[in-house]
């Protein structure tokens, strides 16, 4: 090897050091004051999301409004990755109970203009909603390959999902800058900027927290979970400092939900351990109620299962840590639609304090389901 080229190499090596391990200042988490609805009626809800001309839909993300409406924002097309994919979007109205009509928001050829550079196809949204008042969209774009390949993108509206400004690139590695993916909602820390759950799949398959600030610059990134099996992390924020996530399973041996803790609001993460939760490489979805409990959406079965993703479950995390399985949302026994696929669970609290599930059926529709802290005391 030359001098030239091993000297080359020490930059790049120290260069990527760098930016991976910039100072670590104090950060906290930003801590939405709790609503607050004790004795009400169970309220317990379903609604189907109109897919439009779109024959596959997946992937569903919502964010409640400041009038109480909730957001909601999915990807559908002819198949997942294909070029005609695109990004829509609808709003809840939770006064009247109805959905709002779809309208398409972004596909490939705006996402090429925006990013200024060629965009194959888009994927997974995320939305959350900043202290400011603005919203933020993250989506995930492939380049040239498949996932293991993207990289994610940044939007920012200040009317409410109405209109987005401009995507940005989100630049989470001064090298190559791919293999990163989202699926689960973020968090926010108490100086305004957001913690972006992200996964990686290319070379190892872990999680991390890559935090930027409302212009999309990457202030940092904390690595959540070592080895090469955990991806899509969900994230329960319990105190400034305390947050749990739950981590998807990959691996075709270990087949369980695994955890991790931070007690310094994500600067640093216990080792992921498995629960006594099956998980058939599917996501999961976490969600705190009032009472401080842990909840679960999930696919609870293995990959030995011959349809793994048909039926959908609710567990909660009991006094003793034990995990116990309380409520079907999906159950193909019931339905004789055995090879059904409920996938992708997201969860989002609106103002009122109820909770709003979204998930895939069938990669047919978006299905929606509302309930409140009530029917939630029900079913323990």
């Amino acid at each position: 090897m030359s001098k030239k080229i091993f000297l080359i190499l020490i930059v790049f090596v120290i260069s990527a050091w760098s930016f991976s391990k910039q100072t670590q200042l104090a950060i906290s988490f930003h801590i939405e004051p709790t609503v607050e609805t004790l004795n009400e009626n169970s309220i317990f809800k379903r609604y189907t999301l109109d897919s439009l001309d779109a024959p596959s839909v997946h992937s569903a993300t919502a964010v409640s409004l400041p009038n109480g409406n909730l957001l909601a924002m999915w990807y559908g097309g002819s198949r997942e990755g294909h070029q005609d994919v695109q990004l829509y979007s609808a709003v809840f109205d939770t006064i009247k109970q109805i959905w709002s009509k779809p309208r398409a928001i972004l596909g490939r050829e705006v996402a090429t203009e925006q990013l200024d550079r060629y965009i194959k196809k888009i994927g997974n949204p995320i939305l959350m909603r900043h202290p400011s008042g603005a919203l933020v969209l993250v989506y995930v774009s492939v380049s040239m390959a498949g996932w293991a390949t993207s990289h994610i993108n940044m939007a920012v509206s200040y009317d409410n999902g109405t209109s987005w400004h401009s995507s940005k690139r989100i630049t989470s590695t001064p090298f190559f800058n791919i293999s990163t993916l989202v699926k689960n909602d973020g968090v926010i820390y108490s100086d305004g900027s957001i913690g972006i759950a992200a996964y990686q799949e290319l070379l190892g398959e872990f999680s991390e927290i890559i935090r930027v600030n409302l212009e999309g610059e990457v202030l940092d990134k904390y690595r959540i979970s070592d080895g090469n099996y955990t991806i899509q992390p969900t994230i329960v924020v319990s105190s400034e400092n305390n947050a749990t996530v739950y981590l998807r399973d990959t691996s075709h041996h270990t087949e369980k939900v695994h955890s991790v803790e931070t007690l310094d609001a994500g600067l640093t993460w216990s080792a992921y351990e498995p629960l006594n939760i099956d998980n058939p490489n599917s996501a999961v979805f976490a969600f705190l109620d009032e009472k401080n409990r842990h909840w679960l959406v999930l696919n609870d079965h293995t990959r030995d299962t011959e349809y793994s993703r048909n039926n959908l479950v609710l567990m909660v995390r009991g006094e003793r840590g034990q995990w116990d399985r309380v409520f079907d949302f999906e159950n193909t026994q019931k339905t004789e639609l055995e090879d059904s696929r409920f996938s992708y669970p997201w969860v989002e609290v609106d103002s009122n304090a109820n909770f709003h599930l979204f998930y895939t059926w069938n990669r047919q529709f978006i299905k929606h389901i509302q309930f409140n802290q009530t029917w939630l005391e029900s079913l323990l």
